[in-house]
């Protein structure tokens, strides 16, 4: 397991990847992991100051991503909903499975969908690029089943692939239920398991570049329908630091966010905050802790 994982991250390097060691496998599991990448100490001998760390949100975590380094937890296994964080998990097997300039014609079922929409057009031609902006920048539930049905053909056969995707990542404490993250029966995951699939996730130069987007116009390929997209992720346009990735809401999930942030000494930092009050400042509260209480 050992040689593979740095096999893989030898690779990762020479492809410029950032220097993740994530090979589909648990982030507990990231930090027995030797690199050449330097390890976070905390500037204190007595440990990190946990008192100083006050988050509200139901479940959190930090992890340094080139070592793996977990460096603050909270109720990590506990399953929730995680509302649009889901739309990861489908933007992968998209990636996977689809070329980006194939172009779908929009069924009326995606027309349909509650909740965050870009307003697709029943019978719209857009590209599968456009569609994958749509659910990564401005979170659309409309885009999101548009590439599912175009994908499988039905909502079902997407969701085993999702399921099927999970186990393949390392997901065990995840279940999804529709490609969007609605609040449905069987569609929960942990902040643990969010952080996985957002570390799997941001290694995708795809994502790693849509989900730094603030805001932009994708048209369908007529030019016909136009379509605004404005990112939900908050801190794009107000901490330098964010990079990505992906934010969720549901009146189940809460307000929640998985954020990827490039802090001083220019390492990656993955942050998770579940059903947080305020996940921004949360998020942006981590980060802060994380730079006055670690050293690379």
């Amino acid at each position: 397991m050992f040689a593979s994982l740095i096999s893989f991250y030898i690779a990762t390097l020479m492809q410029g990847f950032p220097q993740f060691t994530i090979n589909e496998i648990k982030p507990s599991q990231f930090q027995d992991i030797l690199t050449a990448s330097p390890i976070p100490q905390s500037i204190s001998p007595s440990g990190p100051d946990m008192s100083t760390l006050n988050i509200q949100a139901s479940a959190y975590l930090v992890i340094d991503l080139n070592s793996g380094k977990m460096l603050a937890q909270k109720n990590i296994r506990e399953q929730r909903s995680i509302g649009s964080i889901t739309k990861l998990i489908t933007a992968l097997i998209i990636l996977d499975e689809n070329n980006i300039n194939d172009v779908v014609k929009i069924p009326l079922a995606a027309t349909t969908i509650e909740g965050s929409r870009i307003w697709l057009a029943e019978g719209e031609k857009i590209t599968v690029r456009d569609l994958l902006a749509g659910t990564l920048i401005h979170s659309g539930n409309d885009a999101a089943y548009a590439l599912a049905l175009y994908n499988a053909g039905s909502l079902e056969g997407f969701v085993t692939k999702m399921n099927d995707k999970a186990k393949r990542l390392g997901l065990t404490q995840t279940r999804f239920a529709n490609p969007a993250g609605l609040d449905r029966d069987g569609n929960f995951s942990t902040a643990e398991d969010i952080a996985t699939l957002g570390a799997f996730a941001y290694r995708n130069a795809f994502i790693r570049s849509t989900v730094s987007i603030s805001s932009t116009t994708v048209k369908s390929v007529n030019g016909q329908f136009k379509h605004e997209l404005k990112s939900t992720n908050e801190l794009l346009t107000k901490d330098p630091r964010i990079k990505g990735l992906k934010t969720g809401y549901t009146v189940e999930a809460g307000k929640s966010f998985v954020s990827v942030a490039v802090i001083g000494h220019g390492s990656p930092i993955l942050t998770v905050v579940l059903n947080s009050p305020d996940r921004f400042k949360e998020t942006e509260t981590l980060i802060d802790w994380t730079v006055a209480n670690f050293t690379w």
